[in-house]
């Protein structure tokens, strides 16, 4: 029966090889002669050849020998790095976390959190996805997502998801800096049901939010001139037209110091579900558990 190769065979060949006998070689690898000699055996049997030829002076590598010597300490080397990788794996310091974020919500909190897992964790990886919050959860639930950062609108469907509350983000009604309105002390939604508004889809819960704030007040939700949850685009409109959209506050309040956008003095009675992290209910890698870790950091650092 032909034994395994160990990486300690390589090991003692490679000792042997360079010192040119058994006696030297088990002193440099703290082994005593038999040992050595058994182990030279063991490998010689596994590769089915004499690896070293004795003479007086010592060993030296046969041509087989010499052959497997230019390929040891490459094999060794490269399960040193194996091993390392795996390590670095297994603690959390390299991998690749795939996020999804719902484009409403993609504020300065993810910004930070990348951030500083590169300065904590420059190994680790992120491939971030946008999109509406039932195509992130399609995409978590056929495992081609780690985790979602999104508005908790639970579902009773949605019990084979983990749901954990990351932070309260108000929102904002906004327009361009040189808007009419934005030079008013305070404005109605009466006011604002006559504006031309830009506003996410029918059915998402921004929406739905802003929908229900006009009944309340008894009015007709507007039909928005343009549909989009892009925060990009959204202030690029907003910016140069005399629209007013719904922005999550911490952006609202990002652009509006920049002088981009102004945030109309008007409240909502009702507020959105909370900005949290939706995962499967399995245990994730390491990777995705220390950006977790990093991004839960970042929350309680600004609230």
């Amino acid at each position: 029966m032909v034994r395994p190769l160990k990486t300690r065979h390589l090991q003692v060949f490679l000792a042997v090889a360079k010192a040119g006998s058994m006696q030297h070689a088990a002193r440099d690898v703290h082994l005593s002669q038999p040992a050595i000699s058994k182990l030279i055996s063991e490998l010689e049997g596994i590769f089915g050849a004499p690896l070293f030829e004795r003479g007086k002076r010592g060993v030296s590598p046969t041509e087989c020998g010499r052959v497997l010597l230019n390929r040891a300490q490459r094999m060794l080397n490269d399960f040193e790095t194996a091993r390392d990788e795996v390590a670095a794996i297994a603690g959390g310091a390299i991998g690749c976390v795939r996020v999804g974020i719902l484009p409403i919500v993609e504020t300065p909190l993810i910004a930070r959190t990348l951030l500083a897992l590169r300065r904590a964790k420059p190994g680790i990886a992120v491939q971030v996805t946008d999109g509406t919050h039932t195509v992130l959860l399609a995409l978590l639930r056929k495992g081609e997502l780690d985790c979602v950062v999104s508005r908790l609108d639970i579902e009773p469907a949605d019990r084979d998801l983990h749901f954990e509350k990351l932070v309260h983000k108000p929102m904002s009604v906004v327009a361009g800096p040189k808007h009419p309105l934005a030079r008013t002390r305070r404005v109605s939604w009466s006011e604002l049901a006559r504006c031309a508004w830009i506003l996410p889809k029918q059915n998402t819960p921004i929406r739905r939010l802003v929908d229900q704030q006009f009944s309340d007040a008894g009015l007709a939700p507007p039909t928005p001139m343009i549909e989009s949850t892009s925060i990009g685009l959204n202030k690029e409109v907003l910016a140069g037209t005399d629209m007013i959209g719904v922005m999550i506050h911490d952006a609202a309040r990002a652009y509006a110091r920049a002088g981009d956008l102004a945030i109309l003095p008007v409240e909502f009675a009702r507020q959105p579900p909370d900005i949290g992290l939706i995962t499967p209910t399995a245990r994730g890698s390491r990777a995705l558990e220390t950006f977790l870790a990093v991004l839960r950091t970042q929350c309680k650092a600004r609230h």
